[in-house]
């Protein structure tokens, strides 16, 4: 029993790491909480919908085209929503961004109803270690997390832009100091955001449903798993990510099912009282 909640938990863990990764890539760039990021990931679940459904594409083109797409979203929202307003203070980012957040998920009401729709994945059939069951849909989100992950490393340690993001997370002013484009590379980390939120959404609808609403919960976990993980920080991302999935799951199945979601804010608690710079460094090394 207790290993197949142990598999339930990394599945969705991982896609709670997928979506705390996009939103720490904003805070270590720019420094701001963007929490427009849940209307992102929401329209990331729809428009691999649409391809799925509407240009009959599979799931596995349909999901990296949206991703493309919404990586163009992020650099929007980060040159006429965000961009206009940094140097204002936290609060009018966080104003601006939660006022996008809502004008989005009501126009999502408008164009999709407010009737779940589930993205078919194309992929059926079960797999069986002891007695763990787990269906081949939710394997595919763990192979998801695990080459994203891998793809970001790839794009953080060894592409330039990478590097210039880092250095921009690490030390913005002395970063602008050197020449760096302060304005291209948060734009960067917002198209990679962007990218992550859709990827999170997409497999979000393959397992539950698309729905105007669906970014929101994703956004408040994302938001405490980077407070857990350490604010910036991407592995702190990934671990606290399937670190919350892990709890959750246990938690509902052993303690109380109703309140699980509330033992995610009992540790973001309990990390703000015990270790407020998370489990990580809150810098993007």
């Amino acid at each position: 029993m207790i290993a197949q909640q142990l598999a339930n938990g990394v599945v969705l863990g991982s896609i709670y790491a997928l979506s705390a990764l996009g939103f720490t890539l904003i805070f270590g760039a720019a420094r701001v909480v963007n929490f427009a990021y849940g209307a992102l990931l929401m329209l990331g679940g729809f428009a691999t919908l649409l391809l799925t459904q509407s240009a009959g594409l599979g799931f596995f083109v349909a999901l990296p085209l949206a991703m493309l797409i919404m990586a163009g979203a992020g650099v929007l929202v980060f040159y006429l929503v965000v961009r206009p307003v940094l140097g204002r203070g936290d609060l009018a980012v966080l104003l601006v961004t939660t006022g996008l957040l809502y004008i989005l998920r009501e126009g999502a009401i408008i164009v999709f109803g407010t009737e779940p729709r589930q993205i078919d994945m194309g992929v059926e059939g079960i797999v069986e270690i002891g007695d763990v069951v787990i269906t081949n849909q939710r394997l595919v989100v763990i192979g998801c997390l695990v080459v994203l992950v891998g793809l970001l490393y790839v794009v953080l340690y060894r592409l330039r832009i990478g590097k210039a993001l880092r250095a921009v997370a690490q030390n913005r002013a002395g970063a602008e100091a050197i020449g760096l484009n302060i304005n291209r590379v948060t734009a960067f980390a917002f198209a990679v955001s962007g990218g992550l939120a859709c990827a999170a959404g997409g497999l979000l609808g393959a397992i539950y449903a698309a729905e105007p609403d669906m970014g929101d919960l994703p956004l408040l976990k994302s938001f405490v798993i980077v407070i857990f993980g350490g604010l910036g920080s991407v592995p702190g991302a990934i671990v606290g990510g399937l670190a919350i999935g892990l709890i959750e799951t246990l938690s509902g199945a052993y303690i109380s099912f109703a309140f699980k979601d509330g033992f995610t804010f009992v540790v973001l608690i309990a990390v703000l009282l015990f270790r407020p710079t998370g489990l990580f460094s809150s810098r993007m090394t």
